[in-house]
């Protein structure tokens, strides 16, 4: 005899429905959980930066320093503050720190926070640097350790 013949019809139909509900759940709370998201993602609004990843250059005749950071605030017209992971890069030298003050018409840089200058042979650690005269000029300022290689 057939074993089809035997399965009970209600019991086929209520586990097909079964089935369907459970696939629905899943579908819509995945949906639901996805909303969550987007509105969590729109209550974090704005910041408080005026420049996300701000990328500027000190110029001069001989070489440039490229300045890169996370986030900028402008302080004045030309004076901006840069915050988290500001790095000076030049083909001669990088300088690595967490708050610089960059002024665009001077073209001048200060930091009263630690750094760390690395070049081919010498590296130093300082508890801040001014870079004036377009970049010719470092000095490095509070507590410093070179260290040549």
């Amino acid at each position: 005899m057939n074993f089809f013949l035997f399965i009970n019809k209600k019991f086929i139909f209520f586990f097909i429905v079964l089935l369907i509900i459970t696939f629905l759940i899943i579908i819509f709370s995945k949906k639901i959980n996805n909303m969550d998201i987007k509105l969590e993602e729109s209550k974090i609004g704005l910041s408080n930066v005026d420049i996300s990843e701000p990328k500027f250059a000190i110029n001069n005749n001989s070489k440039k320093i490229f300045i890169t950071a996370k986030e900028g605030n402008f302080i004045n017209k030309d004076e901006i503050l840069l915050k988290d992971n500001v790095h000076f890069k030049s083909n001669n030298f990088s300088i690595e720190t967490d708050k610089v003050i960059f002024n665009r018409n001077n073209q001048t840089a200060q930091s009263k926070t630690k750094s760390i200058f690395k070049s081919e042979n010498t590296t130093i650690l300082s508890d801040g640097f001014d870079i004036y005269d377009k970049g010719n000029k470092i000095t490095f300022y509070g507590n410093s350790y070179l260290v040549l290689k």
